[in-house]
This record gives C-alpha cells, sequence and structure tokens, in this order.
C-alpha cells in the first residue's frame, strides 16, 4: 500500500510538473520567467487577419500574405507563441521594390523569421495613425523587415473590418528602424492604407 501511495504521489508531481501555462494573447500577464508558458490566441483573433491583402493606388500597391503560426517555440524552455506572421510586395509606380511572398510557403521560415510577424494587442493607435476604432476593439501589432537591410524595419498597426461583405483591412504603416538619422528605412512610405482580401 505504501509502494502504491508512493507511486501515485511521484505520478501526481510530475504530471505538475509538465503542465504547460497558457496565458491568452493581450491579457497583460506575464509568465515569461516560468520555464513552460504558452500565449496562446485563445479567442481566434489572428483568424480574421489571416489571408491574401492588397492595397492598390494607380500603379503601386502592396500585398500581404498573413497566416497563424501557432505554438511556436522561442527558446528551448519550452516557452511558445502563437504568432501571425506574412510576407510582403511593394511596387511602387510600377517598379517593384520588395518581393519576399516566395517566403511564405517555405518551411525553412517560421516564426519570427518571416519578414511580418508580431503578436501584440492593441486598442488604441498613435497618434500619427488614423484610428476609425473603437477602443474595445483589437487591433494587432507587426513587425515588418526590410528583406536585405537588418536595420530598416517598420511598424504595422491592422484593423479588420467586414463592410458589407468585403473583408477589409485599415493599416497604419511607418517607419521604425533602428539607425535614427534616416538613412536606413522601411521602403513603404508612413501612412494609413486601406487593403481588400484577394
Amino acid at each position: 500500500m505504501k509502494v502504491l501511495l508512493l507511486f501515485l504521489g511521484i505520478l501526481i508531481c510530475l504530471s505538475c510538473k509538465a503542465q504547460t501555462i497558457i496565458v491568452p494573447i493581450g491579457s497583460g500577464a506575464d509568465f515569461e520567467d516560468n520555464q513552460d508558458y504558452y500565449i496562446k490566441d485563445v479567442n481566434n483573433e489572428f483568424e480574421k487577419f489571416v489571408g491574401t491583402w492588397q492595397y492598390q493606388n494607380g500603379n503601386s500597391y502592396i500585398t500581404f500574405k498573413l497566416k497563424e503560426n501557432e505554438h511556436y517555440q522561442i527558446s528551448n524552455n519550452k516557452k511558445y507563441v502563437d504568432l501571425l506572421v506574412g510576407e510582403y510586395q511593394y511596387v511602387e509606380n510600377g517598379e517593384e521594390k520588395v518581393n519576399t511572398l516566395l517566403d511564405f510557403d517555405d518551411p525553412a521560415i517560421m516564426g519570427y523569421k518571416h519578414s511580418i510577424n508580431g503578436r501584440v494587442f492593441v486598442h488604441q493607435l498613435p497618434n500619427y495613425c488614423l484610428d476609425n476604432s473603437d477602443p474595445s476593439e483589437v487591433k494587432i501589432e507587426l513587425i515588418i523587415h526590410h528583406p536585405t537591410d537588418e536595420y530598416a524595419q517598420g511598424r504595422l498597426i491592422l484593423r479588420y473590418l467586414n463592410d458589407n461583405g468585403v473583408e477589409k483591412l485599415e493599416a497604419c504603416i511607418y517607419d521604425y528602424s533602428i539607425l535614427g538619422d534616416g538613412s536606413v528605412r522601411l521602403d513603404i512610405l508612413d501612412g494609413n492604407y486601406v487593403f481588400i482580401k484577394l
């Protein structure tokens, strides 16, 4: 009997240690010091952002392809996150400036290695972003990287809309490059854009 109780006690202890702490994205809870946590999109907020989206103005356009990267391991210590990731193409006046779309389905490129990646829920946008949303509405802030210049990056804040059956993204894009002297910057001009789902 003692052996059985001892065995059950050890089994319970081991199962307790193996528990993953699930932290909802946007909850504000911080378990990053814990060795076994998972920051999860528990309400499937990312799902509405998934797909191919395009902004067009004459012969200039921006195309985003976005997908969810679930249970992405960010370290060797059983730390996981759900991410919204993707790739993009930017054409200005008929001239292609950036195109990373071929990397979208590359199995070697996952998580933070994608040109677009992130998981931050925001409710209020910076003053330089046009904000037509209610503060309770979830918007997603992502990082957008330049494919050939590691110092050039920007921020991309997305708001999902369904406009009488037409799916749209309101996007605020702005340069957030590491070198603040202006010598390095994201190719896409700072501004507010409306994308249509293709």
